[in-house]
């Protein structure tokens, strides 16, 4: 659940409904600067599926009893959230090896603080006392990633989207998805930086620079896309801000809530951008 503070409200997304933006961006993704990425249907199917861990966590959602306010992507405890990305990545696994894979090295990024590169972003805080869960969790990730790698490379058609370059490069667009959708569902209102986003799959990498506009429009520079501009929907609720009392509490305000949508509009920036950002 990803929420936004605003006076006496809050707004509230679902991580599943992020995850669609993030898949729509993956649709979009490709034009005469950056190459499509590939295999396009794997690759699609890990954006917009990296989440789905949460569809249960988001029918039932929890209170956390320090704030009486519902938990967010980010401060539910860590036991709960590897138990929602093991059950969404063996969902994934079971539909498309490749995007499981994919999603089994995004996730173990998660926990990752170096990778906390723009505002909104931040890996997923840890305490001392769950280092050791959080450790075990990441040598289970890894240990799946050499199984699928093994799989993927006895393959034919996949053998060469599994070798490590391929990967990398794959697992980098992944992440520029994951963080571009959270910007937008983040509310948009300062300039940001997502950095390292390949060019194509061969070391090539550009910094994308977000600046919002007028209105609810946002220009990303260097552009990846192949259509400009896109128009963007998120479905969001409002729900008061104000201490809830238990997990039932914040469930039936929530179900009454109804779903409105944010619009946004995202466009190319400066043209001559891309050859002044791309580099080896």
């Amino acid at each position: 659940m990803i929420i936004q503070e605003q006076s006496d409200q809050f707004v509230v997304i679902r991580q599943t409904d992020h995850a669609i933006l993030a898949g729509f961006f993956a649709r979009e993704w490709g034009n005469e600067n950056f190459a499509r990425p590939e295999p396009k249907d794997s690759f699609r199917l890990a954006a917009a599926e990296h989440d789905n861990g949460w569809t249960e966590w988001e029918r039932n959602a929890q209170i956390d009893y320090a704030t009486f306010s519902p938990y967010t992507f980010m401060s539910i405890p860590t036991a709960e959230h590897i138990e929602i990305y093991k059950r969404g990545i063996d969902r994934i696994v079971k539909a498309d090896q490749y995007a499981g894979l994919l999603t089994t090295m995004h996730v173990a990024g998660l926990y990752d603080r170096a990778r906390a590169t723009m505002p909104g972003f931040s890996a997923k805080y840890i305490r001392s006392t769950e280092t050791q869960s959080v450790a075990e969790f990441i040598q289970r990730l890894r240990l799946q990633q050499l199984r699928l790698k093994v799989d993927l490379r006895a393959d034919a058609t996949l053998k060469n989207f599994a070798e490590e370059k391929s990967l990398q490069s794959n697992l980098q667009r992944l992440d520029a998805l994951d963080r571009l959708s959270l910007y937008f569902c983040l509310a948009p209102q300062a300039n940001a930086t997502i950095d390292g986003v390949p060019v194509d799959d061969n070391g090539r990498e550009v910094d994308w620079e977000l600046r919002p506009q007028t209105g609810n429009a946002i220009t990303l520079t260097p552009y990846p896309f192949r259509r400009d501009p896109l128009d963007i929907s998120i479905l969001a609720r409002r729900i008061p801000k104000r201490h809830y009392s238990d997990d039932f509490d914040v469930q039936k305000t929530l179900a009454m809530a109804p779903f409105y949508a944010m619009h946004f509009t995202l466009s190319a920036g400066s043209a001559d951008a891309f050859s002044r950002a791309a580099r080896a």
